[in-house]
């Protein structure tokens, strides 16, 4: 049985992939979302335990996907991890500003990442 449903929403399709590799083998239910708005959408119609945001995508980023999602009564309840390259300056700091719990490098090893998804989600 999954321990939980994690929302990934990343523009960039290799980052989804490792993603959904590392999460699926610890045991969880993976979601996926190409943009900021799909991820919005899907977590509004899915729920999930968590969600895992990138910043820079095209169309709606990161940090105004959060926004969307912390603003919803349906979804505020729903932490978010940012994952990005870019964790700090200005759009880190707008997503923080927009109620995202943490920001993670990308550089992150996946093992640690998977660490951190559990302290979210049990």
């Amino acid at each position: 049985m999954p321990m939980a449903t994690v929302l990934c929403v990343d523009d960039e399709p290799t980052q989804l992939m490792l993603l959904r590799l590392a999460l699926t083998r610890a045991g969880h239910t993976v979601l996926e979302a190409p943009d900021g708005q799909k991820g919005v959408e899907m977590a509004v119609d899915n729920q999930p335990s968590l969600i895992i945001m990138d910043l820079m995508m095209p169309g709606m980023d990161g940090a105004t996907a959060i926004w969307h999602i912390k603003q919803n009564v349906s979804t505020k309840h729903i932490p978010v991890l940012v994952l990005s390259a870019y964790v700090k300056g200005d759009q880190a700091k707008r997503a923080l500003d927009a109620g995202a719990e943490e920001l993670i490098s990308k550089s992150l090893i996946l093992t640690d990442l998977i660490d951190k998804v559990k302290n979210y989600t049990s």
